[in-house]
């Protein structure tokens, strides 16, 4: 069932590195998510960078995460997850044949076009659609017993290009949006915390109308 696997989602900050997971399972698990997950015309407004068991791009990844924020700790499953995805913005250039001839008599598709794709309006349309993306995906993991995680603190792409490509992320090509990692938890648990950070109560968040 989708809730019993999500509900056994956690923040994992420390991964396993002696035991890691077939990249076919890895592999097997987008390919699912792509066939499953929805889009907006189908236009899938994005892309995804699979950086698999490469300690020097997650060191990379993992500085990138501590400038400015404080979370100078926070974010090890950056440095020690075997698998991490990059979610970035994507321009459209593979649109279907009926798309196409829509744009053709004057439809206008922000994700097809040069100066449109990036705009605030239209990277919210693409977030949301990455949002599904990897929870599809976190789903489909978790089903083979691999844990993940999000990170949203990092230094942006499109703010300090210079960084990404000094740390060794030269082949990202556009403004990301969000990191995911992947992998088994470490076992040992005197390496987590309680954060101590709760949702708040379901009557706070939920309004029937």
């Amino acid at each position: 069932m989708f809730f019993n696997e999500l509900s056994k989602r956690k923040q994992v900050r420390w991964y396993d590195e002696n035991r890691i997971p077939d990249l076919s399972l890895i592999q097997d698990a987008l390919q699912q998510t792509h066939e499953a997950v929805a889009a907006k015309q189908n236009l899938m407004p994005y892309k995804i960078y699979v950086v698999a068991n490469n300690k020097q791009l997650n060191e990379g990844m993992y500085d990138l995460s501590k400038g400015g924020t404080g979370t100078v700790t926070a974010n090890t499953n950056l440095l020690t997850a075997p698998y991490q995805f990059i979610y970035t913005a994507r321009l459209v250039t593979d649109a279907s044949e009926k798309v196409q001839s829509d744009m053709d008599e004057g439809h206008i598709q922000p994700p097809c076009d040069p100066e449109m794709y990036k705009n605030p309006i239209n990277s919210q349309g693409v977030c949301i659609e990455i949002g599904m993306h990897c929870t599809i995906l976190s789903k489909i993991l978790i089903e083979q017993g691999i844990d993940v995680s999000y990170t949203r603190c990092f230094d942006m792409w499109q703010h300090n290009k210079e960084l990404w490509n000094k740390k060794g992320l030269s082949f990202v090509e556009d403004d990301v949006y969000l990191l995911m990692s992947a992998g088994y938890a470490d076992p040992d648990p005197n390496i987590y915390y309680e954060a101590r950070e709760t949702k708040p109560p379901f009557d706070n968040i939920v309004k029937y109308c």
